[in-house]
């Protein structure tokens, strides 16, 4: 569960994304557009969000497509985020149901927790649980940053990180019947969020970010383009597709976003581990 977020930084909440001045760009360079400014408005605020985010809770479902056999399969579940960005971040996700190809469900009680550099599995089902080392000890690792964690569900990303490995431009929902619901939201009108942004009753209240890994780094390897799909007030995640350069396609769509509102008790309990008297314990350091 999934670097992001350039001119002088400007404070999240003192300017909107629909109100942007652009001071005039030398003749032998192209003047910056209005999306260019709205892009930097935007991964200021997101990094702003990693700093002083102390938790987030969401409904998850994740959508594998792989192109070559035109098949899906669905995974629902939870995602739990405890931290801001950084090496002490926590991160829990549970998975209840899957859905195949064939449209056939069935219970996934599995539970992936990520702490200090480590993803742990664990699968009351087969009694089994796997821990595998994802970087190295005191290194920090975020297993939610794009282009490096597992789980694409971008929070606080680092802005220098983003544009260093991708290019980032204003883009657009995908054509994606996984991704309908978020087509029709209704605009709430008149709201201001985290980055200053006021909805108006006839626009999205959702912006829209395109990734393209930059020529040579590690993601452009197999990453063709990211598309992260945000709250315009609040600037939670509501979905993201990963577009492999061989067509599969990860997509998440998240519901019911929490952020900073404290964790309950069944939040904290996704966070836990269970216990593993009697089962296989499988641990799997990180190959030097």
């Amino acid at each position: 569960m999934f670097g992001l977020l350039a001119c002088q930084s400007v404070p999240p909440a003192s300017r909107s994304v629909n109100e942007i001045e652009i001071a005039p760009a030398p003749a032998q360079t192209p003047a910056p557009t209005k999306d260019d400014a709205t892009v930097e408005i935007l991964l200021d605020a997101m990094e702003e969000q990693g700093r002083t985010m102390k938790d987030f809770t969401a409904s998850a479902a994740m959508e594998k497509f792989e192109a070559l056999t035109d098949e899906r399969e669905v995974r629902r579940g939870r995602v739990v985020v405890l931290g801001p960005s950084g090496k002490e971040r926590e991160i829990g996700i549970v998975f209840d149901e899957l859905i195949d190809s064939t449209g056939r469900g069935s219970t996934d009680a599995r539970r992936f927790v990520f702490r200090g550099g480590w993803m742990s599995e664990f699968d009351p089902t087969k009694k089994q649980a796997i821990r595998r080392q994802l970087a190295p000890e005191g290194e920090s690792f975020d297993p939610l940053r794009v282009g490096e964690g597992p789980f694409p569900v971008p929070l606080g990303q680092p802005k220098k990180d983003v544009v260093r490995e991708f290019i980032v431009t204003m883009g657009t929902l995908p054509d994606a019947p996984f991704f309908r619901s978020l087509a029709i939201v209704p605009p709430a009108a008149g709201s201001v969020g985290a980055a200053g942004v006021t909805v108006s009753a006839t626009e999205s209240p959702l912006v829209i970010l395109r990734l393209v890994p930059r020529v040579g780094t590690k993601m452009a390897r197999d990453t063709a383009a990211m598309t992260i799909i945000l709250d315009r007030t609040s600037l939670i995640p509501r979905g993201v597709e990963v577009e492999a350069v061989n067509g599969d396609k990860t997509r998440v769509l998240l519901r019911d976003g929490r952020l900073n509102v404290g964790l309950d008790d069944a939040a904290r309990v996704i966070l836990s581990p269970p216990s593993t008297d009697g089962w296989k314990i499988d641990i799997r350091p990180l190959n030097p």
